[in-house]
Protein backbone atom coordinates (compact mmCIF):
# COMPACT_ATOMS: atom_id res chain seq x y z
CA UNK A 1 0.00 0.00 0.00
CA UNK A 2 1.17 3.62 -0.99
CA UNK A 3 0.85 7.35 -0.09
CA UNK A 4 -0.90 9.43 -2.27
CA UNK A 5 1.50 11.95 -3.22
CA UNK A 6 0.10 15.36 -2.49
CA UNK A 7 2.87 17.62 -3.22
CA UNK A 8 1.83 18.81 -6.74
CA UNK A 9 -1.35 19.10 -5.72
CA UNK A 10 -0.40 21.06 -2.90
CA UNK A 11 1.49 23.34 -4.50
CA UNK A 12 -0.65 24.36 -7.27
CA UNK A 13 -3.29 25.38 -4.22
CA UNK A 14 -0.83 26.99 -2.76
CA UNK A 15 0.79 29.13 -5.83
CA UNK A 16 -2.95 30.17 -6.22
CA UNK A 17 -3.47 31.52 -3.16
CA UNK A 18 -0.07 34.16 -3.01
CA UNK A 19 -1.69 34.98 -6.38
CA UNK A 20 -4.55 36.00 -5.12
CA UNK A 21 -2.15 37.73 -1.88
CA UNK A 22 -0.05 39.06 -4.87
CA UNK A 23 -2.49 40.53 -6.94
CA UNK A 24 -4.31 42.09 -4.19
CA UNK A 25 -0.85 44.26 -3.13
CA UNK A 26 -0.99 45.58 -6.44
CA UNK A 27 -4.19 46.43 -6.57
CA UNK A 28 -3.37 48.65 -3.84
CA UNK A 29 -0.50 50.17 -4.84
CA UNK A 30 -2.23 51.54 -8.02
CA UNK A 31 -5.31 52.57 -6.12
CA UNK A 32 -2.76 54.72 -4.27
CA UNK A 33 -0.44 55.69 -7.37
CA UNK A 34 -3.69 56.83 -8.89
CA UNK A 35 -5.66 58.08 -6.53
CA UNK A 36 -8.48 55.99 -6.77
CA UNK A 37 -10.16 53.46 -4.97
CA UNK A 38 -12.43 50.54 -6.42
CA UNK A 39 -16.20 51.47 -5.80
CA UNK A 40 -16.00 55.13 -5.03
CA UNK A 41 -17.49 57.57 -7.11
CA UNK A 42 -15.53 59.25 -10.12
CA UNK A 43 -16.64 62.44 -11.88
CA UNK A 44 -15.02 63.05 -15.85
CA UNK A 45 -15.55 65.55 -18.40
CA UNK A 46 -16.97 63.98 -21.83
CA UNK A 47 -17.24 65.94 -24.62
CA UNK A 48 -20.26 65.23 -27.49
CA UNK A 49 -20.32 66.86 -30.74
CA UNK A 50 -23.82 67.24 -32.40
CA UNK A 51 -24.43 68.32 -35.79
CA UNK A 52 -27.91 69.97 -36.36
CA UNK A 53 -29.42 72.91 -38.68
CA UNK A 54 -26.35 72.66 -40.39
CA UNK A 55 -24.32 73.89 -36.88
CA UNK A 56 -21.63 71.77 -34.90
CA UNK A 57 -22.00 72.35 -31.38
CA UNK A 58 -19.49 70.82 -29.35
CA UNK A 59 -21.35 70.27 -25.74
CA UNK A 60 -19.48 69.11 -22.54
CA UNK A 61 -20.74 67.14 -20.01
CA UNK A 62 -19.78 65.69 -16.17
CA UNK A 63 -20.54 62.44 -16.40
CA UNK A 64 -20.53 60.63 -12.44
CA UNK A 65 -19.28 56.34 -12.86
CA UNK A 66 -18.24 54.60 -10.41
CA UNK A 67 -14.51 52.29 -10.17
CA UNK A 68 -15.14 48.77 -11.39
CA UNK A 69 -11.49 47.69 -11.70
CA UNK A 70 -8.03 49.25 -10.91
CA UNK A 71 -5.63 47.49 -13.57
CA UNK A 72 -1.81 47.96 -14.36
CA UNK A 73 -2.74 49.66 -17.93
CA UNK A 74 -6.36 51.01 -17.56
CA UNK A 75 -9.04 51.65 -15.30
CA UNK A 76 -12.73 49.64 -15.79
CA UNK A 77 -15.50 52.70 -15.16
CA UNK A 78 -19.61 51.58 -14.71
CA UNK A 79 -21.77 53.55 -15.92
CA UNK A 80 -24.88 53.92 -14.84
CA UNK A 81 -27.67 53.95 -17.36
CA UNK A 82 -31.06 52.79 -17.94
CA UNK A 83 -30.88 48.96 -18.34
CA UNK A 84 -28.04 46.65 -16.97
CA UNK A 85 -25.23 49.69 -17.40
CA UNK A 86 -22.27 50.13 -19.11
CA UNK A 87 -18.93 49.68 -18.26
CA UNK A 88 -16.18 51.58 -20.25
CA UNK A 89 -12.13 51.21 -19.60
CA UNK A 90 -9.57 54.00 -19.86
CA UNK A 91 -6.10 54.21 -20.56
CA UNK A 92 -4.11 56.10 -17.07
CA UNK A 93 -3.48 59.15 -19.40
CA UNK A 94 -6.93 59.35 -21.08
CA UNK A 95 -8.42 59.09 -17.43
CA UNK A 96 -5.74 61.90 -15.99
CA UNK A 97 -6.85 64.27 -18.76
CA UNK A 98 -11.16 63.87 -18.39
CA UNK A 99 -11.49 63.49 -14.35
CA UNK A 100 -12.90 66.37 -12.93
Amino acid sequence: MGYRDITSQGASVLWGTRAVERDKKRQQELEQLHNVRVGKEVKIQVEDSDISDGRKRKRVEIKKATVAGVYEHFILLHFKVKGNGLQETFFWDDFRKIRR
